[in-house]
C-alpha cells in the first residue's frame, strides 16, 4: 500500500534532512526470521509484504505464528470466509479462537494475489489468559437473558414468523428461540484491546415481539452476571403502485389466496410479496401499532392507488426490490448475502427511546432476523412525505444486511466503526438512489418533508463533521458513540472523490481533490467495506483500506489513488510527514526506517544540497530499512556489519507518497505547497505511454533549459533540450516511445539553477 497524497507530477526541491529514524511498530515485526519480507511500513495491525514474500494464505499463521504473537496449542485462526474480488484478488478473513473458543469481533484478513500473500490486517489479542470452562449452564443463562428482555409475547412464540425464519435461513432447524452461544468477548465495549478486558460469556440474541426489541445479551459463563447487552438492530436516523416519493412505478406483488389485513380476513388477491424470483422472495408487512401484529397489504386488480398504511407499504416493497436490483446488476450480489436468501421489509414500525418513549421517526435493520424496518416519521402517519422508507434510506437500511454478511462479526455498531457502518449505509444508499433516478442529491433522506438527515457534501449544515477529531466531531456516549454523526467524515472523503473540491479543513490542511466520479469513488468502497475491514476498524484503518483497494482496481501510481489520498488529508485523516532528501549517517544499533521523497545518502545534508559523505555502520542485530523514490546512494564510508539486516528500495511512487503540507524542512519547519511548487512543472502524458508520450513544461525565456531522459540506472535514453535557449515560455513535445522497454523512466528538467525530475512509466 502506498501512502498517496498528492500527484506525481509535483517534484519537490527543498532538500531537507532527516532528523530522526522512524521504527517499524509492534515487537513481532522485529523477528528477522520474516522481516526481510515485510514492507518496512508495516505494523501490528497492517502489514504488508513485498513482492518476493514466499507465504500463501493458509500458511501464513502456520509457517509465521510470531507474525501476531500465536502460541502452539493455545492460540489459532481459522477461515470463516473467503471472498474473491473483481481484480481477482482472494481474501481470507480468518477468526481468533484461545482454546477451542472463539474470540468475538478479533479477525484477521489475510490478501492474496496471484497465490501470494500481499497483505494481512485486522486484530489479535495476544497473552489471554483465561479458564474456559464455564461454570453456569447455557439453560441458565438463556434465563438470564430472559429476564434482561422481558415481554408479553417473544417472537418464536408467533408460528408464522418461525416458519418464516427457517425458510428465510434455509435450514429446518433454525429457529428463533433463545440459544446460549460460548465466546470470549469485550467485557467493556469501548474498552482497551487487552487481555483482562476479555471473558468467557455466553451470547444470547433475544427477540421479542411485543413489546418489539433485538438484543444480544451477554451473560459471564463463570459467575452468572449479565455483563452487558448490544442492540441487533442497526438503525439510520407487475402491477403499478402510487408510492410515496417516486409516483407511479411498477411492483411485482403474489397473487394469492390468504389473510389480507387481519382478523382472518382471507381471499383471493394480490399481496405486498415480490415472489418473482423464489430464491429471494421479498416479503412487506404492515405493523399494526394497536393489535402489534404484522400482515400483508392486499389489493384486488394489483393498482394500488390507496393512501396511508397500504402505500407506505408497498413504497417499501417497491424500494426493497430496486435495491436488490442494484446490487445484484452492479455489484453480482444477490441479496444480503450474496447467495439469494429472503428479504422482510416492516413498515409504520414503532421505537422506543432510552426513557421508554414511543417514536415513529425511524428506520433500521434487524441482524440475524434480516429484517428492514421503516418508521412513519415525527407525525407517525404512514404513506406520508415524511415516512422513513425514501429509496436512499431503504437502500441504507438494506446496505447493513450486505456488511453484515461480508464481516463474520460486522462492523461492531458503536463509536468510529460504528460510524464507518453508517457511513457505507449512506453511500450505497445514494447509489441505490442514483441507479433509479439517474442523479444524487447528496442527502440522506432528501425526498423526505423535511429535507433530509444527513449531508454529504457539507456534513457540517446537519451538525455533522467533515474533519477527523474536528469542530463537529462527537466523543459522547448517546447513539453509540455517535456513529450518526461521526459518519459525515467518510461521507465527506465519497463526496469529494465524486465531485472533487477544495478548502482548508478544521486543523488548517489546505486541499485540492480531483474527482474521480461517483463510479469510481463507488467501486473503490466496494472493495473496501467487502474485503479490507474488520469489525472494529476505525478512520485510520479505513484510509487505507480505501487506498489499497484503489490500487488494487486502479493500479498504485494511478489518479484514483492520489485522489484518495488528497481525499482523506482533505478530511483530516492522515500520519505520515517525511522528509525530500533523507541523510544515513551515524552508527545504527536497532531498528530504524529511513524515507526519503526523492534521494537518500550517507551525507549530511543542508538546504538544497547534500554535504560531505559521513560514515555509517549497521551492526550486528540493526534492522534498518532505506525507502527513496528515485535514488539511494551508499558512498564509501558505508559498513554494514554481519549479522545485520539492511534493505534499501526504491518506491516507485514516493513522489506521489506526500502532501506538501506535510513535508519538512530541516529546522522543523513546514514547507507550505507555495513554496515548493514554482514555475518549473512537467506534465507528461499519456502516463503510462505506449507508443508516445508528450511533455509540457512552462519556463523562464532567458534561462538555458536542458532537458532529457533516462531509464532507472541513468542512461540517457533521448536528449531532447542541450542548453538551449527556448524560443517561448511554454514548451510541448511528443517523444517517440516505440524502442523504450517497458518500465520505470526519469524525464529530467533543468534550468535556472532548479531541476525537475517526473517520472513515467512505459507499458506496450
Amino acid at each position: 500500500m502506498k501512502r498517496t497524497l498528492i500527484s506525481a507530477c509535483i517534484v519537490l526541491l527543498l532538500a531537507v534532512t532527516i532528523t530522526q529514524a522512524q521504527p517499524m511498530q509492534g515487537n513481532h515485526l522485529l523477528n528477522k526470521k520474516f522481516s526481510r519480507y515485510l514492507h518496512p511500513t508495516s505494523r501490528q495491525g497492517w502489514i504488508e509484504f513485498r513482492d518476493d514474500a514466499p507465504y500463501t494464505a493458509h500458511q501464513l499463521f502456520v509457517e509465521e505464528p510470531d507474525l501476531i504473537g500465536l502460541r502452539n496449542n493455545v492460540d489459532e485462526m481459522r477461515i470463516l470466509k473467503v471472498r474473491t474480488d473483481v481484480a481477482g484478488n482472494s481474501h481470507f478473513r480468518y477468526a481468533q479462537f484461545y482454546r477451542g473458543v472463539r474470540v468475538e469481533m478479533i479477525e484477521h484478513i489475510v490478501h492474496e494475489k496471484k497465490g501470494r500473500v500481499y497483505l494481512a490486517n485486522g486484530d489479535f489479542i495476544a497473552a489471554l489468559d483465561l479458564d474456559v470452562l464455564p461454570q453456569i449452564s447455557p439453560a441458565t443463562a438463556v434465563e438470564t437473558a430472559l429476564r434482561v428482555v422481558p415481554a408479553e409475547k417473544y417472537l418464536w412464540e408467533n408460528a408464522a414468523q418461525e416458519a418464516n425464519f427457517k425458510q428465510k435461513k434455509n435450514d429446518p432447524n433454525a429457529t428463533l428461540q433463545p440459544q446460549a452461544e460460548l465466546l470470549i468477548v469485550r467485557e467493556a465495549v469501548n474498552g482497551r484491546m487487552a487481555p483482562d478486558n476479555f471473558a468467557l460469556a455466553y451470547r444470547i440474541a433475544v427477540f421479542a415481539e411485543k413489546p418489539h426489541a433485538a438484543k444480544y445479551v451477554y451473560v459471564d459463563a463463570h459467575t452468572g452476571e449479565v455483563i452487558r447487552t448490544r442492540s441487533l438492530e442497526v438503525f439510520c436516523s407487475s402491477g403499478t403502485a402510487n408510492t410515496t416519493f417516486n409516483g407511479t412505478q411498477t411492483v411485482q406483488t403474489k397473487f394469492t389466496t390468504a389473510d389480507c389485513e387481519s382478523g382472518g380476513n382471507t381471499q383471493t388477491d394480490y399481496f405486498s410479496w415480490d415472489d418473482c424470483n423464489p430464491d429471494t422472495e421479498i416479503k412487506s408487512w404492515y405493523s399494526n401499532p394497536t393489535s402489534g401484529d404484522d400482515y400483508f397489504k392486499c389489493d384486488d386488480n394489483n393498482n394500488w392507488t390507496a393512501s396511508g398504511s397500504s402505500k407506505m407499504t408497498i413504497t417499501s416493497l417497491w424500494g426493497a426490490k430496486k435495491a436488490y436490483n442494484y446490487y445484484n446488476n452492479t455489484h453480482s450480489h444477490e441479496s444480503f448475502d450474496g447467495s439469494d436468501g429472503l428479504i422482510d421489509l416492516f413498515s409504520n414500525r414503532i421505537y422506543e427511546d432510552d426513557d421508554g418513549n414511543e417514536y415513529c421517526g425511524n428506520a433500521s435493520y434487524t441482524n440475524i432476523l434480516d429484517n428492514l424496518n421503516f418508521g412513519a416519521g415525527s407525525d407517525c402517519s404512514p404513506g406520508t412525505t415524511d415516512d422513513y422508507n425514501t429509496l436512499d434510506i431503504i437502500g441504507h437500511e438494506y446496505t447493513h444486511g450486505v456488511i453484515e454478511y461480508a464481516h463474520f462479526d460486522a462492523l461492531d455498531y458503536s463509536d468510529e466503526s460504528g460510524a464507518l457502518n453508517e457511513s457505507f449505509a449512506d453511500i450505497f444508499g445514494e447509489m441505490v438512489e442514483n441507479n433509479v433516478e439517474g442523479s444524487i442529491d447528496w442527502f440522506v433522506g432528501g425526498d423526505k418533508s423535511d429535507n433530509g438527515l444527513r449531508s454529504f457534501s457539507e456534513p457540517n449544515t446537519t451538525g455533522d463533521p467533515d474533519t477527523y477529531l474536528g469542530d463537529f466531531w462527537y466523543t459522547g456516549s448517546n447513539d453509540n458513540g455517535g456513529v450518526h454523526t461521526n459518519s459525515g467524515v467518510q461521507n465527506f472523503v465519497f463526496f469529494l472523490l465524486s465531485e472533487g473540491g477544495s478548502g482548508t479543513n478544521d486543523q488548517g490542511w489546505d486541499y485540492n481533490v480531483n474527482a474521480i466520479g461517483w463510479s469510481s469513488a463507488r467501486d473503490i468502497a466496494w472493495q473496501a467495506m467487502m474485503n479490507y475491514l474488520d469489525s472494529d476498524d476505525g478512520y485510520v484503518t479505513a484510509r487505507n483500506a480505501w487506498i489499497q483497494s484503489a490500487i488494487d482496481l486502479y493500479g498504485s501510481c494511478s489518479e484514483e489513488v492520489v485522489a484518495v489520498g488528497e481525499a482523506f488529508l482533505a478530511a483530516g485523516v492522515t500520519y505520515y510527514t517525511s522528509y525530500n532528501l533523507a541523510s544515513v549517517c551515524g552508527t545504527y544499533n536497532t531498528v530504524a526506517f529511513i524515507d526519503a521523497a526523492a534521494e537518500a545518502r550517507n551525507a549530511s545534508v543542508l538546504f538544497n544540497e547534500f554535504l560531505i559523505d559521513c560514515a555509517t555502520t549497521i551492526n550486528s542485530g540493526a534492522v534498518v530499512t532505506v525507502e527513496s523514490g528515485n535514488i539511494i546512494s551508499l558512498h564509501p564510508g558505508f559498513t554494514a556489519v554481519s549479522g545485520s539486516l539492511f534493505t534499501a528500495l526504491i518506491d516507485e511512487c514516493e513522489m506521489s507518497d506526500y502532501s506538501p503540507g506535510d513535508l519538512k524542512n530541516d529546522n522543523g519547519e513546514v514547507i507550505a505547497e507555495q513554496e515548493i511548487v514554482r514555475d518549473l512543472i512537467i506534465s507528461i502524458y499519456p502516463n503510462p505511454a505506449g507508443s508516445y508520450t508528450t511533455i509540457e513544461f512552462d519556463c523562464d525565456e532567458t534561462q538555458p533549459v536542458e532537458l532529457y531522459i533516462t531509464d532507472v540506472t541513468g542512461r540517457v535514453m533521448n536528449w531532447m533540450l542541450e542548453q538551449e535557449m527556448p524560443e517561448t515560455p511554454h514548451y510541448k513535445a511528443d517523444i517517440n516511445t516505440v524502442d523504450f522497454a517497458n518500465g520505470m523512466y526519469l524525464c529530467i528538467l533543468k534550468s535556472g539553477g532548479e531541476t525537475r525530475v517526473q517520472k513515467f512509466m512505459v507499458q506496450h
